[in-house]
């Protein structure tokens, strides 16, 4: 048989009050008119096991998980990214590599092919609603590297947008 319960709760079932993270949370589940229903309780509202319970567990309320925002449009990135192809200093070369790979995880950038040339590997690239060619040569990036250059992506997607005036 297959039971599906509900995630621990935010607020105790008796006083409502919030389930802290870090304490002590007891948890029974209960049959109500065929379903089967968890209650959740704050160590200071516990009495007891209620009569009706088929199971009970205790438990320590966990951190709250912090979720990261999704990027923003992926047309933005696609703008710096295309800014990048035309003027990329040195510096810039390992970050447009990435941003390239991203767009293309993304659909927003289309790999036509992989060409070879006497200095590496080169990527030929269109944009996924006709923009240009474009010509990305392959970086050598470490796992370290290529972290850091992940995370200022993420950084720059999640940058708020500034509002025209």
């Amino acid at each position: 048989m297959e039971y599906s319960l509900k995630p621990l709760s935010k607020t105790c079932y008796v006083t409502g009050n919030p389930l802290e993270p870090g304490s002590l949370c007891y948890s029974v589940l209960i049959e109500n008119n065929g379903r089967y229903e968890r209650q959740d309780f704050s160590q200071d509202a516990w009495n007891g096991v209620p009569d009706s319970a088929i199971g009970v567990w205790r438990t320590v309320v966990p951190e709250a998980e912090v979720q990261s925002s999704p990027l923003r449009d992926p047309d933005q990135l696609f703008d710096l990214f295309a800014d990048l192809a035309e003027n990329a200093n040195d510096q810039q070369r390992q970050m447009r590599y990435v941003l390239a790979l991203w767009l293309i995880r993304k659909k927003r950038l289309v790999l036509e092919e992989t060409r070879e040339t006497a200095d590496g590997s080169v990527l030929q690239l269109a944009g996924a609603r006709g923009e240009g060619n474009f010509e990305i040569p392959e970086e050598s990036i470490s796992e370290t590297e290529m972290a850091r250059l992940q995370s200022e992506i993420e950084a720059m997607g999640q940058a708020p947008q500034r509002q025209a005036a």
